[in-house]
């Protein structure tokens, strides 16, 4: 029973393997909407704030794309291997290092899709709705990081 139990921490590998691909399809699509942009500024068939739009969610899928990468290694880092070489700033110790780790990605893309509202928003109560509750997450996120690091 033993044995089956430590193995078991290798089924990690299918989520990781998951991660690494919805990465990849992430990546790719953020380069696919970016030669999408280029063309219609190019082009000229788009106005200025929809170009911000775009440029606004390319970035977005960027962030998204490297928040699963960042997740995928550390996951595999924490129940498979040992060390693995990267940056200083992807390795965890510990499940709650890594739960910190994707609050700090987390920010920014909700950040991204802030100002995306915002431009593309027809009423000034639906921003501040928006606001308001993105305020809350990230609050809620900045709590559970304090009360996760206190020992």
């Amino acid at each position: 029973m033993n044995w089956l139990v430590e193995k078991s921490r290798y089924l990690v590998v299918i989520g990781v393997l998951s991660l690494l691909l919805q990465a990849v399809i992430a990546f790719l699509l953020g380069v696919y909407k970016t030669f999408e942009l280029v063309n219609k500024i190019v082009f000229g068939s788009s106005s200025d704030d929809f170009s911000i739009v775009l440029f606004l969610k390319c970035l977005d899928l960027f962030l998204v794309a490297t928040a699963l990468l960042v997740i995928a290694v550390s996951l595999y880092e924490l129940f498979v291997v040992e060390k693995l070489e990267v940056p200083e700033w992807m390795l965890v110790r510990n499940l709650n290092e890594l739960k910190a780790k994707f609050g700090f990605v987390i920010v920014p893309i909700i950040a991204v899709k802030f100002l995306e509202k915002m431009l593309e928003a027809k009423e000034a109560v639906d921003v501040l709705y928006y606001g308001v509750g993105i305020s809350l997450v990230i609050g809620a996120l900045v709590f559970f990081s304090y009360v996760g690091g206190k020992k």
